[in-house]
């Protein structure tokens, strides 16, 4: 019975590292979105064609949906931490095996998240320096 509390502490206090992690990337990630946001709302002004206003619509529509997703995984992330640290909740396997697999599901989602995050900036990054090199180009004629 002790080595299997000590089992259940050490698999506790590793899931609630790990969320707590999750939760430092989720909210570095959402203060990337805002700042993405901001930037291209100091631009949009200065885009004139279609196709890049466009492309402009379609990166504020998923910073959007990311600021939703980033919301929805906090409140999740929250949420099994809380049964993490509720001893009456993590007092039988049934409970702990549930957990396990939540908390396997959320390290997929999170490794999705950053995939998806870290490809969308750069896209976005080189989006913002072909119209700005574009924009500066015209001023300059």
């Amino acid at each position: 019975m002790i080595v299997e509390n000590k089992l259940i502490g050490s698999r506790t206090s590793q899931s609630l590292f790990e969320n707590a992690t999750w939760n430092r990337i989720i909210e570095f990630l959402s203060q990337e979105n805002t700042f993405m946001k901001n930037r291209l709302s100091e631009v949009i002004d200065q885009i004139h064609d279609r196709d890049d206003l466009a492309l402009a619509e379609h990166y504020q529509n998923q910073f959007i949906i990311k600021d939703d997703l980033f919301d929805h995984m906090l409140h999740n992330l929250n949420e099994e931490s809380e049964k993490w640290s509720n001893p009456t909740f993590i007092s039988t396997e049934e409970n702990i095996h549930l957990l396990q697999k939540t908390h396997d599901h959320l390290r997929d989602q999170m490794e999705f998240i950053e995939k998806d995050v870290a490809m969308i900036r750069k896209d976005y990054n080189i989006y913002l320096s072909k119209i700005l090199l574009a924009f500066n180009a015209h001023s300059i004629k």
